[in-house]
């Protein structure tokens, strides 16, 4: 045999013959694939229907007037803007090249439904703001009903009317924090969206924003500017620049849009692709194990006949060829078929989130060639790769290996592997106690976790002989011959009996780390609010994150007011903490 041609075509004739045979490598490779184009998948099309959302929703906005510099308190990702002077507003008006300029007001204001409860999710934010006039610099468009007109009419982004049961004409409770009596009398939407995910909006007149929204008359959030007929987003924000005042900037209308949806959706799309991309990583780790074991098999029952294939004269090359060309194919079959059960899994996801309440910007499946080509080569080097180890071994058969008995493979429980992976255990074990105790270092933590999972692997074969004897023993008594054969069968090649149980094994880890992590993170929350909080009671709002429009400043005091509190204070965070009077 001079050439891989006559062992590669028995190879494919084997692997024609004995499908199911790789039913299992070819799931575990589908699987790992799947997740991991479906991450990219999504990640690429909720990304590009948020940008495509905030441009509609900005068209008309050619420049925006901020405050400079943020304000970021400890703990918060996202700084919060000082106020502008609103009448900044008719300055900028009279520039040359501006058709028009309005001031922006925004704040916290959740909305109660019909049904007292309050709308709108925990986490996102729920936003009050004055409604603008200028339809092309209003972000929001009217759908049904009218705009605002006098005080305590307000419009309600058409997805928060829904959650609330709210309709035009009916009053509800608007908290600002202050609880403030309003008149549903329009609907409206944002980039033509219902709403951003569980995200309200109420527009009121700018009369009730002022008063209710900013510490004193005369303040906005920002300006928003329209350009006249000629004039770009950057020749509009260089003439503003000479009338700003200082610690006031001009930024494009894009740069604005830009800003808004990569704060809106960056941070939640980072932990989403993040979740989903973690349980990639381990489908496919599962996978490896799973192809490995599967080979392995495979060319220990293919002793005899690769022996017969090198002694008509096949080189050690092209046993080891074919084998991998095995591992290739059912590799870029199960890939392919990966990749559309990873477009499958984006659309259902795409489907899911208005079903249970997240409805996220529609928009058709973004489908890149990243997207598709990466998935698609970490399926076949994560085949290939697990099974290079048993095609070099089928590639070492002997000639006369073909007239031998197959051999019980012993190799595994040796106790070079018993001392090396011994060795690699206390180290893991070293490296996370100094990396937590010591020299507190998620780098040192995580290099011990690493390794206490190698040593495990390493370990694997050695527990799992003696394991098998434990265990296996009462077999014999309970289950006769059958028992008997088992026990033995799992004993002749310890290393294919602990790759099995790695991929239990794995899972088993995965569902242990999350749920010790949670509790841990619990525990840490717990204590570290018992060392902090002084009082005996907290009266704070149900949301968290920016979810919620916080407590009246004039709870506090109210509270003190009650007999049997003797101190009540207001910390600015959403809670005031209590000391009850104990009396003299």
């Amino acid at each position: 045999m001079t050439s891989l041609a006559p062992a590669a075509r028995l190879s494919l004739t084997s692997l024609r013959g004995h499908k199911r045979r790789f039913a299992g490598t070819f799931v575990a490779v589908l699987l790992g694939v799947a997740f991991l184009a479906g991450t990219l998948v999504m990640g690429d099309t909720l990304r590009a229907s948020f940008d495509t959302m905030f441009g509609n929703a900005t068209r008309g906005t050619d420049a925006v007037v901020r405050a400079e510099n943020t304000i970021t308190t400890p703990g918060e990702s996202q700084g919060v803007r000082q106020a502008v002077d609103s009448g900044l507003a008719e300055r900028i008006a009279r520039v040359p090249g501006v058709a028009a300029a309005e001031p922006s007001i925004e704040g916290a204001g959740q909305l109660v439904g019909k049904d007292g409860d309050p709308v709108g999710g925990q986490g996102p934010p729920t936003l009050a703001g004055n409604w603008i006039d200028d339809t092309a610099l209003n972000p929001y468009r009217l759908a049904e009903g009218r705009a605002p007109a006098k005080s305590g009419e307000v419009v309600v982004n058409r997805g928060a009317a829904e959650s609330g049961d709210l309709k035009i004409g009916d009053t509800t409770t608007l908290r600002t924090p202050d609880p403030v009596e309003v008149t549903v009398v329009g609907l409206a939407t944002f980039g033509g969206e219902d709403g951003m995910a569980q995200t309200t909006f109420t527009g009121m007149t700018r009369a009730d924003a002022e008063k209710y929204l900013t510490p004193k008359p005369g303040q906005a959030s920002s300006i928003q500017v329209r350009a006249g007929p000629g004039t770009g987003q950057a020749e509009l924000v260089d003439a503003l620049a000479p009338v700003l005042p200082r610690g006031v900037e001009a930024i494009t209308g894009q740069a604005a849009a830009a800003e808004n949806s990569e704060m809106i959706s960056g941070q939640f799309l980072t932990l989403f692709t993040t979740f989903l991309l973690v349980f990639s990583g381990v489908a496919l780790l599962v996978a490896t194990f799973s192809i490995h074991n599967t080979f392995a098999i495979v060319v220990a029952q293919r002793t005899r006949e690769n022996a017969l294939l090198r002694a008509l004269g096949a080189s050690r090359r092209q046993v080891t060829g074919a084998t991998l060309l095995e591992a290739g194919a059912v590799a870029v079959v199960a890939s392919l078929a990966g990749l559309a059960g990873g477009i499958a899994i984006a659309a259902g996801l795409q489907a899911l989130f208005p079903a249970i309440g997240f409805p996220f910007p529609e928009g058709d499946l973004v489908i890149s060639g990243t997207s598709m080509l990466l998935p698609l080569a970490v399926g076949v080097v994560v085949c290939a790769a697990s099974a290079l180890l048993p095609a070099v071994r089928a590639g070492r058969t002997a000639p006369l290996a073909a007239l031998r008995e197959t051999a019980v493979d012993h190799s595994g429980a040796s106790r070079a592997r018993a001392v090396a992976g011994t060795a690699l255990g206390l180290s893991a074990v070293g490296l996370a106690l100094f990396g937590v105790l010591a020299d507190p270092s998620v780098w040192l933590a995580g290099t011990g976790a690493v390794l206490a999972l190698v040593s495990f692997v390493v370990l694997g074969p050695v527990a799992a002989s003696r394991a098998v004897r434990v265990i296996g023993g009462p077999l014999d008594r309970l289950r006769g011959v059958t028992g008997g054969l088992a026990r033995r069968n799992a004993l002749r090649s310890p290393k294919r009996t602990a790759a099995t149980a790695s991929a239990l094994m794995i899972g088993v880890a995965v569902v242990s780390l999350f749920t010790v992590f949670g509790a841990s993170l619990k525990a840490t929350m717990d204590q570290t609010v018992s060392r902090s909080f002084a009082g005996d009671i907290a009266v704070s709002t149900p949301s968290f994150g920016a979810g919620g429009s916080g407590l009246s400043p004039r709870l506090a005091p109210a509270l003190a007011e009650r007999p049997e509190v003797a101190t009540a204070v207001g910390l600015g965070r959403d809670h005031a903490p209590l000391r009850p009077d104990l009396g003299p």
